[in-house]
């Protein structure tokens, strides 16, 4: 739905168009100049730049440009508030949705917070919203969460690295059932990991790891399941073969 400071900020520069296109008009038709001078002399006029009459003026000419520069001083004063009405309804507009996630995050219980949105987060998500369940995606790649969003309209998300308890704050992890740290880097994992089970201790903590020594010391911090999609990938191969 077009917003109401863009239409406004669309009528007014319609209306400063309209001045240029008969502010020209107007200089063609009473001084007999050429069409590019009265754009240009229109132009320096809407704009008050002040360099000075592109023509000696008539009387007539005179008393015209009186008049377009007080339309165009009007439309300048039009433009500048509707631009900047423009701009903040954009950021409010951004800040009260962010709000408006946020609650509703904070209204949520036993639900699944995915640290990462890489391809493995991804195939998570979607395999628990088929089933239902709340999810809540907490990442600081703010078009791979646009993406996300496009795509799995129920998903609620959390811009901002994963790694910061803040941002898992506001994930409510505290009211949270599951947390997925599924994050490119194994040791981001590891602090996702030990974070959340600081954080709240009733919370199942599932971790991708393919280093062993990393793998060890998230089962020493109390994470319920490390996944190494390696070995995953290579049990499936190998039950294949023997099969």
């Amino acid at each position: 739905m077009q917003s109401v400071a863009g239409t406004r900020l669309f009528r007014v520069l319609l209306v400063m168009l309209s001045i240029i296109v008969f502010g020209s008009a107007g200089y063609v038709w009473l001084e007999g100049w050429q069409f590019s001078d009265s754009y240009f002399m229109t132009i320096i006029t809407l704009s008050t730049v002040g360099y000075g009459e592109t023509h000696e003026l008539s009387t007539a000419g005179r008393w015209y440009t009186c008049a377009l520069i007080f339309c165009c001083i009007v439309a300048m004063t039009f433009w500048t508030a509707a631009l900047t009405s423009f701009i903040v309804e954009s950021d409010l507009a951004g800040d009260l949705s962010r709000r408006r996630i946020l609650r509703m995050i904070a209204r949520l219980k036993d639900h699944a917070i995915i640290c990462g949105a890489g391809r493995m987060a991804e195939a998570v998500i979607e395999r628990l919203l088929s089933k239902g369940r709340d999810v809540v995606v907490v990442d600081e790649d703010k078009e791979r969460l646009n993406e996300l969003q496009r795509r799995f309209r129920k998903l609620l998300v959390v811009e901002g690295s994963a790694t910061n308890e803040l941002n898992l704050a506001k994930a409510n992890i505290l009211n949270a059932k599951h947390v997925v740290a599924a994050l490119d880097a194994e040791v981001d994992n590891l602090l996702i990991s030990i974070t959340c089970k600081d954080m709240g201790s009733d919370v199942a903590v599932f971790a991708r790891s393919n280093d062993v020594t990393i793998a060890n010391r998230m089962r020493k911090a109390g994470v319920d399941e490390v996944i190494s999609p390696s070995q995953i990938c290579g049990d499936r191969v190998s039950s294949l073969i023997i099969a």
